[in-house]
């Protein structure tokens, strides 16, 4: 059904108070397609990059927020589980909330969303039907997630290892000295990265804990320059680290997202 591995990150998708506006931006900006699923189904849109087939590899989603719930600040994220209840009631016992109990989305999946001990919201789907992302880690689409807490941060994924059976590395850059190590995180069946976790530390310190999916593009300056042109706004200037060169984006309506591109070695 799906080559995405159980733990692994399987989709993402935001709440938009502006559904016309952050469509045409998202469209503009990364050059996705947009299908809308109709009002059936909440008028959900599905961001696909282009390959010649119907809505093309799918990347995320987006739907108008509800009159209940606050629109999205960041894009959520969601990881696969192979039993959405099963995985639903052990996350409770580990101490998350549940925003949402299970529910089935059509004949596709079933989803539920929760709040895990440090705040931080996030969603498990069970594929029934459908292939979560289609690309992963090419030009605009989501290549890694990253969770920053003000505390240790192999500590705040032990949720998350004990939920989804994560692996929890400390880099071999990382400084020995440092008691925050960064955690790299992988899933138990494949032991490629696919996000990670690291201390908030400047600014970031004043902030809530979240995750945060980052999009790879190939100049993170030029993208945040577009995104201003089409009527959204940085709310990340753009500033190196280790190999990367990332950046926040906001769309119109404000949720942000993150992007990254390499940096060409000096």
């Amino acid at each position: 059904m799906t080559s995405i591995p159980e733990g692994a990150p399987v989709w993402s998708d935001s709440l938009t108070s502006d559904l016309a506006a952050d469509v045409a931006f998202y469209e503009a900006l990364f050059g996705w397609t947009a299908v809308d699923a109709g009002e059936d189904m909440w008028h959900y849109t599905t961001f696909g990059i282009p390959d010649g087939s119907e809505g093309g590899r799918p990347v995320m989603g987006i739907m108008p927020c509800p009159p209940d719930m606050e629109p999205s600040r960041v894009w959520n994220v969601h990881f696969r589980v192979d039993d959405c209840d099963a995985a639903t009631a052990r996350a409770r016992e580990l101490g998350a909330e549940v925003l949402s109990e299970p529910q089935d989305i059509g004949e596709m999946l079933r989803s539920a969303m929760f709040r895990d001990p440090h705040g931080v919201d996030f969603g498990l789907v069970q594929l029934r039907q459908g292939t979560g992302f289609g690309v992963w880690g090419e030009p605009n689409s989501v290549g890694w997630l990253e969770y920053r807490i003000d505390g240790v941060p192999a500590e705040a994924m032990g949720f998350y290892r004990d939920l989804l059976g994560w692996n929890i590395a400390t880099p071999p850059w990382e400084d020995e000295s440092n008691q925050k190590p960064y955690a790299a995180l992988s899933t138990a069946s494949d032991e490629r990265e696919f996000g990670g976790c690291h201390a908030s530390d400047g600014f970031e310190l004043g902030l809530p804990p979240q995750w945060n999916a980052m999009l790879v593009v190939e100049d993170a300056d030029a993208v945040c320059e577009r995104a201003v042109e089409l009527g959204g706004s940085i709310a990340g200037e753009p500033m190196d680290v280790p190999g990367l060169r990332i950046a926040g984006i906001a769309a119109p309506s404000g949720t942000i997202a993150g992007i990254m591109s390499p940096r060409p070695w000096e």
